[in-house]
């Protein structure tokens, strides 16, 4: 993971979090380590709720940058139907929507959370 980006998500309105190495989420109670876990959970396709759009928000945006992805994960993306951009990259991006309505992308291309 490079980068994630995150919008409208608990009290996160916007936020863009680059991770050049390995890294450690520390903090106080109350700090927001957990929001950042739903945020990557719910880019990695586990169930959602509506309570984690930030309040007075209509939808919230997960997106994940994935760099120097394994040969591993490029046969699993092409089994699925989608190939990773030439320089071995994945970007993953969900939105969720207050009506319950949400779309997911694979480098751009629609997806279903599933995948």
């Amino acid at each position: 993971l490079s980068q994630l980006y995150i919008e409208n998500i608990a009290v996160i309105e916007r936020v863009t979090i680059d991770f050049p190495t390995a890294n450690v989420l520390t903090g106080e109670t109350g700090a927001g380590k957990s929001i950042l876990i739903d945020a990557i959970n719910a880019i990695l396709g586990q169930r959602t709720s509506r309570d984690l759009i930030r309040t007075g928000a209509s939808s919230a945006v997960v997106s994940a940058l994935f760099t120097e992805i394994s040969g591993e994960t490029e046969k699993t993306l092409e089994s699925l139907g989608f190939n990773a951009d030439e320089d071995r990259t994945l970007l993953l991006q969900r939105e969720i929507n207050s009506s319950g309505k949400g779309s997911c992308r694979v480098n751009g291309r629609p997806a279903t959370v599933s995948v």
